[in-house]
């Protein structure tokens, strides 16, 4: 059986440049959920052969998808202390429109995702073919 793709709050960190002050417990939560959804979204426990880096992939925009407006309010412990962190790197919370805005790329990079990891129906001779948003695409 082939080992489980792991994702840690630290990729999730390293991912968005999120700082160390994010709750390990916020973000695991959020990466649970990830799991639960990917899973969902393609049918199959774990990556396929081969794709484990999409695989994280997935599990970490999805986490990131699902806990970014928390990432964004003030609920956080510590939150005031992460204006200005280490260095000159300076940290902002975004407004609404911007949360969205990120929120609606990573929703969309995870369907992307999907669509790279969900195996094809048995007898499906679509070899070259794949679906986005509604349109074939096919290669020749």
């Amino acid at each position: 059986m082939p080992e489980a793709v792991e994702v840690t709050p630290n990729d999730i960190r390293a991912y968005a440049n999120l700082p160390n002050e994010v709750p390990e417990t916020l973000l695991s939560k959020h990466i649970g959920i990830a799991k639960r959804d990917l899973t969902r979204a393609t049918g199959v426990a774990s990556a396929p052969d081969g794709q484990d880096e999409e695989w994280a992939e997935a599990l970490t925009v999805c986490a990131l998808a699902s806990a970014f407006t928390w990432l964004n309010t003030f609920a956080l412990d510590g939150a005031s202390k992460v204006g200005a962190l280490e260095g000159s790197v300076e940290y902002r919370f975004l407004d609404v429109d911007e949360v969205g805005c990120k929120i609606k790329h990573l929703e969309a990079r995870f369907t992307e995702l999907v669509g790279v990891l969900t195996p094809a129906p048995e007898g499906d001779n679509t070899d070259g073919q794949a679906i986005l948003e509604g349109s074939w695409l096919t290669a020749i």
